[in-house]
């Protein structure tokens, strides 16, 4: 009996024994695939380091090379004409305007014989002209409102115009009609 359960323990024993190996070997396995996997990531990112390294470096010298092109292109006489140029297009712009002021002032001496209509004043700044117009009914009884329908229909389609014509806000009409009206220049 006693050897029975000896064989019966030395059964049970080398089983377990058997069983411990064979889960080792497949931990050591395991662990030696898991071990390369990380050795060769890591290779991979060290060679990924350097070559995003040089990469930067490459960068640098371009954009200092680029710098100094910038610099020399910065010294010549002309360029710094042309940029003072566009960096002020607009003011020159309105002076060119205030030079064309009695062009703009004929041009709204032709727009008063032909419409029948009257500016009262004007305003030019920021190539804008802003005036008021007042429109009267006429003896041949031409009425103020079909005056200033004409105007403000035609004067926008007509190729000979100076001004481009807004929007018109507001119209008092009792026996003349006046409004305001905004023109930029073309």
């Amino acid at each position: 009996m006693i050897l029975l359960v000896y064989v019966y323990f030395k059964l049970i024993f080398m089983n377990e024994i058997n069983i411990a190996i064979k889960n080792n070997k497949t931990s050591y396995f395991s662990s030696i695939i898991f071990l390369t996997i990380v050795l060769v990531v890591t290779i991979a990112l060290y060679f990924y380091n350097n070559y995003s390294l040089s990469e930067i470096e490459k960068l640098k010298i371009n954009i200092s090379s680029i710098d100094s092109n910038i610099s020399e292109v910065e010294k010549d006489k002309t360029l710094q004409v042309y940029s003072l140029l566009e960096l002020n297009k607009q003011t020159i712009k309105s002076y060119e305007d205030m030079n064309n002021v009695s062009k703009f002032i004929n041009h709204m001496n032709v727009i008063e014989g032909k419409y029948n209509l009257i500016f009262s004043w004007f305003d030019l700044s920021n190539g804008e002209i802003k005036s008021n117009i007042k429109v009267s009914s006429d003896d041949q009884w031409v009425i103020a409102y079909t005056k200033a329908k004409d105007f403000i229909s035609k004067y926008r389609i007509d190729s000979k115009a100076l001004f481009d014509l807004w929007f018109i806000t507001s119209i008092e009409w009792m026996d003349d009609m006046q409004f305001k009206v905004n023109f930029k220049i073309k």
